[in-house]
């Protein structure tokens, strides 16, 4: 994402609702883990040093990394290959990877003006009109990509300040680096291979195996955290408003009731939502009486409450009530009514349990299967280095880091996690192991080096001197400022 936004900085904002997407309007959703959530916001993902990483900037994040590959594979690109590649874990990496640039910027006292900020946006040409900067286009294109003005310009203002990060860290490309680097991006491998994979091993344990392998690892089986509530679910206000209320009510906020053209509705074409948007309110003043009345305990006899048991896998309310659920105390067991689906409701926390390790027979089933994952990988891996000096496999083309689809029966992600480690390898034989227990024999028969172009060379070499810089100054950062992820499984 750094050396991304190295080339694209002037637009660097503006272009990821545009390449993203249908993945604005339904991006993905990321599960904040159980644990102890003291010390951050309620949409943060993950914390590094004293900067957060939020919900949007994880999605705008994994929506631009989407499209990038999306266009590497010529549109071919889906979930499935998304979750294959971890493209969720690259995303949260190049993010606190941006995250402790921006700690080192604030150690630096760098800022970015509002007259920085404000002649960027005003050299977007999204937002020209005849021209040059028009503020009702702007307006407009940011509402039609469903973007806050205050949250993209706080982005804008974020990446304009990681851009003054990676200026002071620029490197410069050397004429013998040029000739080296291009040695090594140019070359061509044809070779000989064979791919393994699970269907080749079997594998069975014993109950006393697994119960074996649960006792060491029973640390890493534990139940979720999980929360007895009580819930009042308010009644829905429906009232008849005057012509004069109505006409009140939309000249206060006309802006919020726009078509799907991005213009102001007429009072007329507004008046449906504008009575919905009044009952809304007035439901939450009565939700909000009702919440007084239940903390004071003199709750009407006639409000019904409902019981529900809640944890992260059960939980029909969503994951942000449920953190703000698990804030609650039997000191202060209330929650303030919450617009869930249309509807307020109301929460009181009857009893919580915290995460504990699962007794064997409720984890058998998931030991089960991570001790028969790691018995194949053992055996996998034994076959490989038995296999390795007389196998007798397939015959490649030329390969280049580009030839993901000329390396059958890999898929096109699996094919490119395989190339970007050969061209890596110094070894003409060996073996390289690949996610969902795959490992591919190779025998590297023959080099060549393609014609290259001698203006590509600078930009080769800059880009890997970039990357070596960053990996450095990195992980000095990285031991410099903690970092937190609130994500599971990162």
């Amino acid at each position: 994402m750094i050396t991304w936004m190295q080339r694209h900085r002037k637009y660097l904002i503006i272009t990821l609702w545009i390449s993203g997407g249908a993945f604005i309007a339904a991006g993905p959703m990321f599960a904040i883990g159980s644990g102890s959530f003291s010390g951050r916001s309620a949409d943060s993902v993950a914390k590094v040093g004293d900067v957060e990483i939020s919900v949007h900037q994880m999605n705008t994040g994994y929506r631009q990394l989407f499209a990038q590959y999306n266009q590497m594979f010529q549109g071919k690109f889906d979930e499935a290959q998304a979750k294959a590649f971890g493209l969720e874990q690259q995303t949260l990496r190049q993010l606190i990877n941006e995250a402790l640039l921006l700690n080192l910027a604030e150690k630096f006292k760098l800022v970015v003006t509002d007259k920085e900020l404000s002649s960027n946006i005003a050299s977007t040409d999204a937002f020209f009109k005849d021209g040059k900067f028009d503020k009702e286009t702007y307006q407009k294109v940011l509402k039609q990509a469903q973007l806050n003005i205050s949250q993209y310009e706080s982005d804008v203002r974020r990446s304009l300040l990681l851009n003054k990060m990676m200026e002071i860290f620029s490197p410069k490309a050397l004429p013998l680096e040029n000739e080296a680097v291009s040695m090594a991006l140019y070359i061509n491998d044809k070779i000989s291979y064979k791919v393994l994979d699970a269907s080749m091993i079997k594998v069975s344990s014993s109950e006393e195996e697994i119960k074996s392998y649960w006792e060491a690892h029973k640390f890493e089986y534990m139940s979720e955290p999980s929360f007895q509530v009580e819930v009042i679910e308010q009644t829905t206000v429906s009232k008849s408003y005057s012509e004069e209320e109505l006409k009140e009510a939309y000249e206060n906020s006309k802006h919020e009731f726009v078509n799907e053209e991005g213009m102001i509705k007429s009072f007329e074409e507004a008046k449906p939502d504008l009575i919905s948007a009044l009952n809304t309110e007035a439901t939450n003043k009565e939700a909000l009486r009702t919440y007084i009345s239940y903390k004071k305990e003199s709750l009407d006899p006639s409000v019904s409450t409902q019981a529900f048991s809640l944890s992260e896998s059960s939980n029909p309310f969503g994951p942000e009530v449920l953190e703000k659920i698990s804030k609650l105390s039997l000191e202060k067991p209330y929650l303030k009514p919450q617009e869930i689906k249309g509807k307020f409701l109301i929460f009181k926390l009857i009893t919580s349990k915290g995460s504990e390790p699962k007794s064997f027979e409720e984890a058998k089933a998931q030991v089960a299967e991570a001790l028969s994952a790691e018995q194949t990988t053992e055996q996998l891996r034994t076959l490989a280095k038995n296999s390795l000096a007389t196998f007798s496999g397939k015959t490649s083309a030329f390969l280049t880091r580009e030839s993901i689809a000329k390396l059958p029966p890999l898929a096109e992600h699996e094919a490119a996690e395989f190339l970007e480690a050969l061209f890596a390898q110094q070894d003409k034989r060996g073996f390289i192991e690949l996610k969902g227990n795959k490992i591919v024999l190779f025998n590297i028969l023959e080099q060549k080096l393609l014609a290259k172009e001698n203006n590509t060379q600078e930009k080769n070499v800059l880009r890997l001197k970039t990357s070596l810089l960053n990996d450095g100054l990195l992980k000095k950062l990285e031991a410099q400022y903690p970092v937190t992820s609130y994500l599971k499984g990162n």
